[in-house]
Order: structure tokens, then C-alpha cells, then sequence
């Protein structure tokens, strides 16, 4: 799987370096977090590269962001692709001004499926090396299956029913989009210096999904109230929601995990800030085909045409 997801970086016409940290067992790089910070660091100080690629997620990117310098990241806008647990380094390169794309990781993103999706390739292929990402489009299908590499059997896909628009209003708003794994950003209003608790500027544009965690939609309910209280939900301009990974099961049980979903949030939302927009079933975060969301962008989301596109 590892070499796979290199070669296919490699057919983007890439020169690709391994990191040492990115072949490391799990359970050492939760011992050693400073060398895992060394790497952050030595690959945005290279000027010899020009893009960044996270191996997989996790649970501890939060520890090493103490140790990561903020000049070096501060003074090389390399681009940088992650998702799920990657999200506290998205955090520290919007608060810094620079653009990072939510996605396009090397596992799963890369790695699976026999054949690359071809919805995958050409957005990872955009964020890459397109600037700025432009408009985006639903996916027609859709999966929160795992691929088995050992026997590469196809995956069973899902019709997509596109986006799903609430107080769709006919109103346009442009906003600065900041956000990520609804569990890091959690755990980010549990630390007391948190990046994303400070982060909030009126008009952002929040961009949130749910992991392989699948949530209860009391966890979800809880953390937009959190945001409801602090003013938070008010100062947003909209709120984009990447399709959520479902507890496995039927079709139709997988389907009212996400409508439940769906409605908790609205809910919330409607109580704190009743004419937000929000964009629900984007493709990005632990679902496939994958979209990589460029947090630190402008975003314009309009309505009336509904349309979402990044600046």
C-alpha cells in the first residue's frame, strides 16, 4: 500500500523524498513527538520542495506543535496535504496565512483501490498545482468502505445525491475557510490555548466532518452548542459538512445515520444563527472519492446559484 500511494504520486510527473518518520511504527512516534516535529520542520525549511504529504492521520499531532518552528513555516508557504488528524498543523499554517489542503493524504487518499478514483486524482491533481482551486462539484458516488490490499476486491460504492442545502436563501457570502476533523477540533476546545478556539474571525466559514469514530449525535449536538455559546456560530458567514463516515451496516442504516446527523446540526445551528448557510455531503474527509478542501482560502458560496468556489 505504502508504495503504491508513492507511485502515484510519482504519476503527477512528482520527485518524491521519504521522510524517515513517515516509515515509523505507530506506537514509537507517539513516544517521540519531537521527531516528528524535526521532519515538519526540515521539510518546509527545504527549498527544494514544493509540497508536503502526510502519510496517514492518527490521535497526537496536537504534541507536536510546540515544537514545530513558526518562522520556518511562517516563511516557506510550501503546500501542505492532510486530513483527520493533520488538522492541528492546518490550524497553525491558516493562523500563519497560508493555504493547506484538507485531504490528498498518502493513506488512504493514494493508497486504495486498484485504480485511483478518478474524482480523487483530478482534485488532488488541482490542489497540487492549480491556483487558485476554482469551483468544485459533487462526486456521483460515494463510500466509507476500507479497502483490503491484500486482495483488492472493489469496494462497494453509493450513489451520491450531491449537496444538501439549508437556508439556501438566495444569499451570497465570502469568507475565509478554517476547520477540519470534528474530533481535532474537539480536542482543541479542551486546550486551553487551542488554536482553533482563538481562530474565529466573523465571516469564516467553518468546514467540519465526522471520522470513522461515527459520533453520537449527542457528541455532535454537544460540541455545535459549545460553538453556539461561545458566539461562535453567529460570527460565521456558513458552514461547509463533508459526508460522515457511517457505522457499518445497511444501506438504509448508514443513510439515517447521516440525515440524524444532518438534523442535529441544522437544529443547533437554527437556535444560534438562524440564517447560517450550510452546505451538507461535500466530499472531503474519511469518505471516498476525496475532495481536498483548501483551508486558509477565500470561499464565495452562493445560495441562490448554489455554487462553492475557491479563491
Amino acid at each position: 500500500m505504502f508504495d503504491r500511494g508513492i507511485s502515484r504520486l510519482e504519476s503527477y510527473a512528482l520527485n518524491v523524498e521519504l521522510f524517515e518518520t513517515a516509515t515509523r511504527e505507530t506506537d514509537w512516534l507517539r513516544s517521540h513527538p519531537e521527531a516528528r516535529a524535526a521532519d515538519v520542520n526540515r521539510a518546509f525549511a527545504d527549498d527544494n520542495i514544493d509540497g508536503i504529504v502526510a502519510a496517514m492521520g492518527g490521535n497526537r499531532a496536537m504534541q507536536i506543535i510546540e515544537d514545530i518552528d513558526e518562522s520556518i513555516l511562517r516563511d516557506n508557504p510550501t503546500r501542505f496535504f492532510g486530513s483527520s488528524d493533520n488538522t492541528h498543523l492546518h490550524l497553525l499554517l491558516n493562523r500563519l496565512g497560508w493555504v493547506s489542503f484538507y485531504g490528498g493524504q498518502l493513506f488512504p487518499d493514494l493508497a486504495v483501490d486498484s485504480e485511483m478514483h478518478p474524482f480523487t486524482y483530478r482534485n488532488i491533481e488541482r490542489a497540487m498545482f492549480q491556483t487558485p482551486f476554482g469551483g468544485c462539484q459533487s462526486a456521483a458516488e460515494w463510500t466509507d468502505e476500507y479497502d483490503d490490499p491484500k486482495t483488492d476486491v472493489p469496494r462497494d460504492w453509493f450513489p451520491a445525491d450531491g449537496w444538501y442545502w439549508h437556508n439556501a436563501t438566495g444569499k451570497t457570502v465570502t469568507g475565509t475557510v478554517l476547520g477540519g476533523c470534528f474530533e481535532m477540533l474537539e480536542s482543541q476546545l479542551m486546550l486551553s490555548g487551542g488554536l482553533f478556539s482563538h481562530m474565529i474571525e466573523p465571516g469564516d466559514v467553518l468546514a467540519v466532518e465526522t471520522s470513522g469514530e461515527t459520533p453520537t449525535h449527542a457528541e455532535v449536538e454537544r460540541f455545535f452548542t459549545v460553538l453556539g455559546e461561545r458566539g461562535d456560530l453567529a460570527d460565521l458567514g456558513g458552514i461547509l459538512v463533508g459526508r460522515p463516515e457511517t457505522p457499518k451496516g445497511t444501506v438504509t442504516k448508514r443513510n439515517a445515520y447521516r440525515l440524524e446527523q444532518r438534523r442535529t446540526i441544522e437544529r443547533v445551528c437554527d437556535e444560534y444563527a438562524e440564517n447560517c448557510p450550510l452546505v451538507f455531503d461535500l466530499d472531503f474527509g474519511h469518505t471516498a472519492p476525496v475532495l481536498p478542501l483548501p483551508l486558509g482560502a477565500e470561499v464565495t458560496i452562493d445560495t441562490g446559484a448554489r455554487t462553492i468556489v475557491f479563491e
